[in-house]
């Protein structure tokens, strides 16, 4: 049995919103404490600080989307807490990328699978989310019905609008942190909550990269995107340009170091993610391609792996920094986008069993 809370939410944004802060409080609370103490130890930062940092970026997350901010102040006056407390929640990402932080952002292996290489014809996409140990117990399932578009599902941090997840229109999201010499703290949308969002608001594949080509971006990401139709593609972002990636005879795969050879950027996650360069060839070799064969358990598998252990694709705790900052995979993912269905791990794949998210869109 899933031990992650699956909140459910419907009506207009902010109504969403407030129902979103309200069930998810606690787990709101612990975030912030949890994110003021990340901010005081590794980026010189109290809270307030944090705040002044990505101030500037309010106003212009709301003329990006606004039923998307509305929600976010749905979500404060739910949680009992003022907008910018959640707003630095969903700009995390971009306060961590600084030359202090860049070593503690998340490190996570995506993949994706044409129709023409599964044995049940399905397009499936997931990834192993390898994040902070202090964090695992403080994610939810956030399901959105809207009024306006595709229902969604995504597993995210409590407090945040988005993360990786999929649609009821077919459409499906990874995330992989990524580093360059562009990134830089100034005004922008937030990548991993805001945009991502916006991806999963899209019915289309075409919406999708529209989301991303015309916000205002500060930091690099890598988005996988996947629909039902068939297609997969990969974005690496960064706060100049988007560079796509195309699957391999039916296979594309991800993780923390940018493949592109066309773009005339530094990458600077190597350094922080060695293991990057390893993880993302590593599973697109275990898995082979096999015409019309991958499963599950293939994927299981390979999600599974110990090679450099532990910084593996199954990551597990190493032991140089404190306990609460440590890395290991907190949650391994399948999603098959044709059946509009989401198994998952609570936890190591090696050691956890994959579990149907209870949810069904209508």
């Amino acid at each position: 049995m899933i031990r992650t809370p699956l909140i459910k939410v419907k009506g207009d944004a902010y109504d969403r919103g407030l129902k979103y802060g309200s069930e998810a409080k606690k787990f709101i609370d612990h975030n912030i404490e949890y994110y003021g103490n990340y901010c005081a130890e590794f980026l010189d930062l109290n809270w307030k600080e944090a705040i002044d940092k990505i101030e500037s970026s309010i106003s212009k997350t709301e003329e990006y989307d606004a039923e998307i901010f509305r929600e976010m102040e749905g979500i404060a006056e739910g949680a009992g807490r003022k907008i910018e407390d959640i707003f630095v929640l969903n700009a995390r990402y971009e306060l961590a990328i600084t030359s202090i932080a860049q070593k503690y952002l998340e490190g996570c292996t995506s993949y994706g699978f044409t129709s023409e290489v599964t044995k049940s014809g399905h397009v499936l996409l997931g990834q192993n989310w390898d994040f902070m140990h202090g964090l695992k117990d403080s994610c939810v399932f956030l399901m959105v019905e809207r009024e306006d578009g595709p229902d969604i599902v995504m597993h995210l941090e409590a407090g945040t609008v988005g993360h990786k997840g999929l649609n009821s229109a077919g459409l499906g999201l990874c995330i992989n942190a990524l580093i360059s010499n562009e990134d830089k703290i100034e005004p922008a949308i937030p990548l991993i909550t805001v945009i991502s969002r916006k991806i999963m608001n899209s019915e289309r594949l075409r919406d999708a990269i529209l989301a991303v080509l015309k916000a205002e971006r500060s930091a690099s990401i890598n988005f996988m995107i996947a629909h039902s139709g068939g297609e997969v593609l990969d974005l690496e972002i960064t706060p100049k340009d988007v560079y796509f990636l195309y699957p391999d005879q039916g296979i594309l795969t991800h993780s923390n170091n940018f493949l592109t050879q066309r773009c005339n950027i530094k990458d600077l996650g190597k350094i922080p993610f060695p293991d990057s360069i390893t993880r993302w060839h590593r599973f697109k070799r275990l898995i082979k391609p096999k015409s019309g064969q991958i499963d599950y358990e293939d994927i299981r598998r390979a999600a599974s792996d110990h090679f450099d252990h532990p910084y593996s694709l199954c990551r597990h705790l190493d032991k140089p920094s404190k306990a609460e900052y440590r890395f290991e995979t907190i949650f391994s993912m399948i999603m098959d986008l044709n059946e509009g269905t989401f198994h998952c791990t609570e936890g190591n794949p090696c050691e956890n069993k994959y579990q149907k998210v209870p949810f069904k869109f209508k």
